[in-house]
């Protein structure tokens, strides 16, 4: 091959790899700029989904909920409450406030009936919109930068627990604090929480709990590719395993029970009578329809 030839395939090789490179940049935006564009757009998918919650709301709900930011504030009431009729109310004294405020303001200007107030607060009650212990309502847990900023954590992270470290990464605050925030978002059925194994799992409220302890596994890195070895070599023994992965062979045993009792991995011999471990491939692509990480479609691509 001439020199011309050589120099020009060397030329093409780099240029492919530049193209490949994920260190490759193409924009050129400056640093301070990009982060302005990532909070305008943070801000608008969190405006997004204020409205979004507020519309399953009706006009008199609506109404309802702007006295009720102000009569919760007022301490002096007692919190724990549940209402099933009108009668009632006059044991409450937060609830017989609201209420007497409620007709006082709405009942001549828009026309609502004392019945239709009275369905009002009790159907913000029970979709959590009013949750008295709390002294505000759920428009103002939305309105809330803190707490959006935990809830948007969350849906980042489906399945964090209290000690990830991510959390004072990211949110910039300890433990407690965001304890409490997530106190406050499970109190309005903002996220749910699941307790696998010794720890509480926070997910959002609308992610169904079929894959809770996959998640909650998936969180430790050395399952993912646990799977892999067993995915490219059914054969593959545990020994094997653990010297391509520097870890003790009975940290792999203990992985793979896991494994095993959910169903990701099950246990069979070949026709020489040798042990196999076969991944189920079905389940690991109904994890991935509802949770992006990890994601094993570049492992199943091959299929």
């Amino acid at each position: 091959m001439s020199l011309e030839k050589r120099k020009d395939t060397k030329e093409k090789e780099e240029n492919s790899r530049l193209e490949d490179s994920s260190f490759r940049v193409d924009d050129f935006t400056p640093l301070e700029r990009k982060k302005e564009r990532k909070k305008e757009v943070g801000q608008e998918t969190k405006k997004e989904r204020e409205q979004e919650t507020a519309e399953k709301l009706t006009e008199i709900e609506k109404d309802v909920l702007e006295i009720a930011k102000e009569v919760l504030k007022l301490k002096r009431f007692d919190t724990d409450f549940e209402i099933k009729s009108q009668a009632q109310i006059q044991k409450y004294p937060i609830i017989e406030k609201l209420y007497a405020t409620c007709i006082s303001k709405l009942a001549y200007n828009k026309g609502y009936s004392k019945e239709d107030i009275f369905l009002a607060i009790r159907g913000l009650e029970d979709k959590n919109w009013i949750v008295t212990n709390e002294r505000r309502t759920k428009l103002e847990v939305l309105e809330n930068e803190k707490l959006t900023a935990v809830l948007e954590f969350i849906r980042k992270y489906p399945g964090v627990h209290g000690r990830d470290e991510k959390i004072e990464e990211e949110l910039d605050i300890t433990r407690t604090p965001f304890l409490k925030h997530v106190m406050t978002l499970e109190n309005f059925e903002l996220i749910r929480s699941k307790k696998i194994g010794r720890r509480l799992h926070y997910f959002a409220k609308d992610i169904p709990d079929d894959f809770d302890e996959y998640k909650a596994l998936f969180f430790n890195p050395l399952i993912p590719q646990i799977i892999e070895k067993f995915f490219y070599d059914e054969t593959v023994s545990i020994t094997e395993i653990s010297e391509t992965l520097d870890v003790y062979p009975g940290t792999i045993n203990y992985h793979l029970k896991k494994l095993k009792k959910l169903n990701i991995i099950k246990t069979s011999k070949n026709n020489e009578g040798k042990k196999r471990h076969l991944v189920n491939i079905e389940l690991l692509k109904k994890y991935n329809n509802i949770f992006k990480e990890p994601n094993f479609s570049n492992l199943l691509n091959g299929l």
